[in-house]
């Protein structure tokens, strides 16, 4: 069964996340720290509100970061339940954030007493030792193929056993491939397509993006499973879809009325 995510670059609000939840249906809030410039305690309280309303975060890190394992822990200590990794080119790059995701021995990360475990207090009959199995067992490793450079490394990409799920960004990867937003130019639909194969191959689960239903049920009937809307664009298409039904009603009362 798919798994349907919403992106939110809206990180100053924390009201839409609780709606989202409410409405049923969504399975994770994509709070996303590369395409915005909010902070941590900003993608904190979004992680807060998906939490009250019984739906897990996952945090889209920024691009680049020399210290990637600390730059992730700070979402991860607010509640994160995984680290989504751009701009993925390299297995190199993959194991990286595998360390900086899980405990020792499958990775670096560093264990203390903090939100995502009570502070420590216990709770749910778990001791600090075995939430951190548990956080092993479960939290998400997710990466982001967008460029040719990731696209030649996949096969090495694809090997490392923590990922659990490769989203490809078409956004990006139309301007690698020297069509800027230009999402769904036949080439670059094409190569979606063959990366999404080379994937599933590997026993991966593939990710995309759902701007619409018809993109929904594309990509779906080809095999993608981790499908995600973006908040600002449900946001566009509600607000337009309802001016242009009060254009209509004016305009076709306006020309009755002056017949």
């Amino acid at each position: 069964s798919p798994t349907v995510g919403v992106v939110s670059c809206f990180y100053k609000d924390t009201d839409h996340v609780e709606i989202l939840g409410l409405l049923g249906g969504y399975d994770f809030l994509w709070a996303d720290a590369e395409h915005s410039s909010a902070s941590p305690d900003h993608i904190a309280s979004q992680i807060v509100a998906a939490e009250r309303r019984g739906m897990p975060t996952l945090v889209r890190i920024g691009y680049g970061y020399q210290h990637i394992i600390g730059h992730a822990q700070k979402y991860l200590v607010a509640g994160a339940q995984g680290i989504i990794l751009p701009q993925c080119e390299s297995k190199s790059d993959v194991e990286r954030i595998v360390e900086a995701v899980k405990f020792p021995p499958l990775g670096k990360r560093g264990l203390a007493g903090e939100r995502w475990n009570n502070w420590g207090l216990g709770g749910e009959g778990l001791t600090l030792a075995e939430r951190a199995r548990v956080s092993n067992e479960n939290s998400i490793v997710a990466v982001i193929i967008e460029n040719q450079a990731g696209i030649d490394n996949l096969s090495e990409i694809l090997s490392v056993d923590e990922i659990d799920f490769v989203f490809v960004a078409p956004t990006d990867l139309s301007s690698n491939m020297g069509y800027p937003g230009d999402i769904r130019h036949p080439e670059v639909i094409a190569k979606i397509e063959v990366i999404g194969e080379r994937i599933r191959e590997a026993n991966k689960s593939a990710g995309m993006l759902a701007l619409s239903v018809q993109d929904y049920s594309y990509w779906r009937k080809r095999g993608f499973q981790v499908m995600c809307c973006v908040a600002h664009t449900m946001f566009i298409d509600g607000a337009k879809g309802i001016m242009e039904g009060i254009s209509d009603y004016e305009n076709s009362h306006t020309n009755l009325l002056t017949i």
